[in-house]
């Protein structure tokens, strides 16, 4: 079988991490990279030994490779995944998909218009403590998911990328960060219709963590870094959802309580609760979470490389429908702290 042709696009922390699980395949030729940085780009190829670096990315997808990476900011990613699905490629997309749900919807479009497979980097979905309350929920112990509360708290603002002008990342702390904590709610209740949004949001920066700032980032910081949403979906499963990048608690803190008709799951630490005879019960005990969130983007790209290659897509990857989906109850909840009401969720016709 011969060597998947893979590029990656974006040589910054999550290029890498990508880099990493390719160099780690035996079946996989990392066959170009390409950053705006060309200091970058010469330093990553050095480490992983890859001998095509592309200072212009158009350069790569002119290469038609099997599969490409997009590692980028949301404001470049319609138009790289376009161009990819234009010059016959597959791609992996980091998420969130897209500054908003229209984008989303144009590279959906000319994903199924090339009839290529647009993946997106939802990671979380392969973490050992996910995988196990999947396992749990599927074999009925959990019952019904009726309800969940999640949260992603991070204890400073992810300088390391224009995270807080949005229009560079179409959002902030919502957007950029708890968008995972959005599509794993989702995912866990077996990918139900969004039908309404609620959020309230608001910006403490420079009042917070205005020390750690880079030169410049103050006048152009224009996104929200604190939020609380209420989604109601269809069928009745519902979730709140809690973000903030000024949480004063160390590190990054997030997981998620889910009620389910017979039990009930955390994700962290890993707690699985059900009901037998009348008696609550653990049912955790000995279940690995590994891989840790560090971990899960090896398994993922290894079922990006799989589907590729069979063109069966695993039920763990974000197809880009799921994240156009996601991106629309994103948007909602946008629109919903803007207006100051509930609004309704559209996700756009593809």
């Amino acid at each position: 079988m011969s060597a998947l042709r893979v590029g990656v696009i974006g040589c910054g922390m999550q290029g890498q991490n990508h880099l990493e699980a390719f160099a780690a395949f035996d079946d996989v030729e990392i066959a170009a990279i390409a950053d705006l940085d060309r200091r970058r780009v010469e330093e990553v190829g050095e480490r992983f030994a890859v001998e095509r670096r592309c200072s212009d990315p158009r350069e790569l997808l002119g290469l038609g490779l099997d599969l490409v990476s997009v590692c980028t900011m949301p404001n470049s990613h319609r138009e790289l995944v376009v161009g990819a699905f234009e010059a016959g490629s597959h791609v992996l997309c980091e998420k969130p998909l897209a500054r908003d749900a229209a984008e989303g919807a144009e590279m959906v479009r000319a994903a199924e218009h090339a009839d290529r497979l647009l993946i997106v980097g939802f990671n979380m979905r392969y973490m050992g403590a996910t995988t196990a309350v999947r396992r749990f929920m599927q074999d009925g112990s959990l019952g019904d998911l009726v309800c969940a509360r999640g949260f992603m708290n991070a204890d400073d603002v992810p300088w390391w990328g224009k995270h807080y002008v949005r229009e560079v990342s179409g959002g902030g702390a919502l957007n950029a960060s708890a968008v995972h904590m959005v599509d794993l709610l989702l995912w866990l209740a077996g990918n139900p219709r969004p039908l309404t949004a609620s959020a309230s949001m608001a910006t403490v920066f420079p009042r917070k963590r205005a020390h750690g700032a880079p030169p410049g980032a103050a006048e152009a910081y224009d996104t929200e870094d604190v939020l609380f949403g209420h989604v109601r979906c269809e069928g009745g499963f519902w979730f709140s959802l809690e973000g903030s990048w000024m949480n004063d608690r160390s590190g990054l803190d997030y997981s998620f309580d889910a009620i389910g008709t017979r039990g009930q799951a955390h994700l962290q630490p890993l707690e699985l609760y059900s009901e037998r005879d009348g008696a609550v019960v653990r049912l955790d005990e000995g279940v690995s979470t590994e891989p840790d969130w560090q971990a899960s983007w090896a398994p993922q790209l290894h079922d990006a490389v799989e589907a590729v290659r069979t063109g069966r897509v695993p039920e763990q990857l974000a197809t880009g429908r799921q994240a156009l989906t996601v991106q629309a109850l994103v948007d909602a909840l946008y629109r919903s702290a803007r207006e100051g009401r509930e609004v309704a969720v559209a996700v756009p016709d593809v």
